[in-house]
C-alpha cells in the first residue's frame, strides 16, 4: 500500500495540469492582488483636513483660538488639519471655490486641491466656519466639515464657560491647574477592540483566494481517480489486476492526493503570509488545520467528478473549473460587488452559504484572523468536514458501481 501511495505521489507530480491550476494559477491571482489592494487598505485612515484660515486682525488678537490651530496642525500622528493661512477672506473664498473644481487648483501658488472649508474671526473673537456647498451625506468631505463645525463649537463653548467663570469666580481661574480641569471634556468613551485584529479590507480577496486556490486543488483528486479506472489509463489497468484490493489501492491514491493538494495550498498561503504580508495574528498554526480539511474538501470533490460515469476527464476538468469559479463568486472573489453580494446572500440565506465550500473556507480564515476564540472557525471546520464525508460517500457509490468486461 505504502508502494502504491508513493507510485501515485510521483504519477501526480509529473502532470503539468496539476500545478498549472493548484498553485501557479492562485500565486499569479495572489500577486496580482499584491499591486491591486496595494493602497486599499490606507483608504479608510484618517488623513489631516485641507482648511484655510484668515489671519486677519481679529484672528492676532484671539490668541487662544490662534494657539488651538497651531496645535491641531502641529505635525505628527495626532494631526488634525492641514493648515493654509491667508489674509483676507476673500482669498480664503476664492482658494475654496478653486478647490471646489475638478481637480483642483492653485491660487497664489498654493494648491487648494481637498480644501473644505475656511475659517475666520469675528470682532467678538467668535470663530466662523465657512464650508463648500454639494458635498453627499456619506461623502469624506462632509465628515471633515462636521469636524471643522465641532471644533468651532468647541472652542465657543469653551470661551463661553471661561467668560461664565470669569463673572462669578475670578479667583479660580488664577490656578492653571483648575482651569484644565474646568476644560478637560473627561474620557466619555473607552476604546476597547472588537477583533483579534485590525480590519483590513484587502484581507478578505485573499481568503476568498485561498478557498478558490484550495477547491481548485480538487484537480489533483480528479486526475488520481481517472489513472486508477482501467479503461482510462494503461496505469489504472495495471493496477485493476494487481495483488493489492480495490479499496487498499483507492485509500493509497487518496491519500497521495490528500497530501499533494495540501502542500499546494501551504504554498499558496505562505505566499499570502509572506509576500503579500496578511497577517494572521499569529494563529499560523491555525491556518494549517483550516488548510488540511479543505485540502481533504478538495479531494473529496474531484474524486466525486473523477468517478463520474461516460464522461471523458477533459470535460470532468471544465465541470471543475465551471463549479470553482461559481462557486467563488459567491465568496466575493471577484471585487467589492461580489463581496456585497456574498454578504447580502449571508444575511438573506445564510443556509446557502452552508453549502458552499468556497465560502466555508473564506470564513474560516476570516474567523481565524478576527475572532478572538475558535469556535466559529471550529464550526466552519465541522461543516467542511461533512462536505468531505458527503463527497466521498458520494463517489463511493459511483465507484462501486464501474464494472469492465475486458482490459
Amino acid at each position: 500500500m505504502l508502494n502504491v501511495f508513493k507510485g501515485a505521489l510521483l504519477t501526480l507530480v509529473r502532470e503539468k495540469a496539476v500545478f498549472i491550476w493548484s498553485l501557479a494559477f492562485p500565486l499569479i491571482l495572489a500577486t496580482m492582488f499584491v499591486f491591486m489592494f496595494s493602497n486599499l487598505d490606507d483608504t479608510g485612515q484618517f488623513e489631516p483636513i485641507p482648511t484655510v484660515v484668515v489671519t486677519d486682525a481679529n484672528y492676532d488678537d484671539a490668541t487662544g483660538f490662534a494657539d488651538m490651530i497651531d496645535t491641531l496642525a502641529e505635525a505628527g500622528d495626532d494631526q488634525m488639519l492641514d493648515v493654509t493661512y491667508v489674509g483676507t477672506e476673500q482669498e480664503a473664498r476664492t482658494m475654496l471655490e478653486a478647490g471646489s473644481e475638478e481637480g483642483g487648483g492653485t491660487y497664489s501658488g498654493q494648491a487648494s486641491e481637498g480644501i473644505v472649508g475656511y475659517l475666520t474671526i469675528d470682532a467678538d473673537g467668535m470663530p466662523t466656519v465657512h464650508v463648500k456647498a454639494g458635498t453627499t451625506p456619506e461623502s469624506v468631505d462632509n465628515v471633515n466639515q462636521s469636524i471643522l463645525k465641532a471644533i468651532s463649537d468647541g472652542y465657543v463653548r469653551n470661551a463661553a464657560l471661561i467668560k461664565d467663570v470669569a463673572a462669578t469666580n475670578p479667583a479660580a481661574l488664577a490656578d492653571p491647574a483648575a482651569v484644565e480641569k474646568l476644560l478637560d471634556a473627561g474620557d466619555m468613551t473607552e476604546k476597547i477592540d472588537v477583533t483579534h485584529n485590525p480590519p483590513k479590507e484587502s484581507v478578505r480577496f485573499y481568503f476568498a483566494l485561498l478557498g478558490m486556490a484550495a477547491l481548485f486543488g480538487g484537480q489533483i483528486g480528479m486526475i488520481a481517480i481517472c489513472l486508477t479506472q482501467p479503461n482510462l489509463s494503461a496505469l489504472g489497468a495495471r493496477r485493476a489486476v494487481g495483488a493489492l484490493s480495490r479499496a487498499k489501492t483507492l485509500a493509497a491514491t487518496l491519500a497521495a492526493s490528500w497530501v499533494l493538494t495540501f502542500a499546494c495550498i501551504v504554498i499558496a498561503f505562505l505566499y499570502i503570509r509572506f509576500v503579500a504580508g496578511v497577517d494572521f495574528g499569529g494563529r499560523d498554526a491555525a491556518c494549517i488545520g483550516v488548510i488540511a480539511a479543505a485540502a481533504l474538501v478538495a479531494t473529496a470533490f474531484g474524486t466525486l467528478l473523477g468517478s463520474l460515469p461516460k464522461i471523458n476527464e477533459g470535460v470532468k476538468g471544465g465541470l471543475l473549473s465551471g463549479i470553482v469559479c461559481f462557486a467563488s463568486l459567491f465568496a466575493g472573489l471577484y471585487g467589492t460587488p461580489t463581496m456585497k453580494l456574498s454578504d447580502t446572500i449571508n444575511a438573506a440565506v445564510p443556509a446557502a452559504q452552508l453549502v458552499n465550500p468556497a465560502v466555508q473556507i473564506s470564513q474560516s480564515f476570516y474567523s481565524i484572523m478576527y475572532y478572538d476564540t475558535y469556535q466559529r472557525t471550529i464550526e466552519h471546520v465541522v461543516i467542511l468536514l461533512v462536505m468531505a464525508a458527503v463527497l466521498f460517500a458520494a463517489s463511493a457509490l459511483f465507484i462501486r458501481r464501474q464494472r469492465y468486461a475486458s482490459l
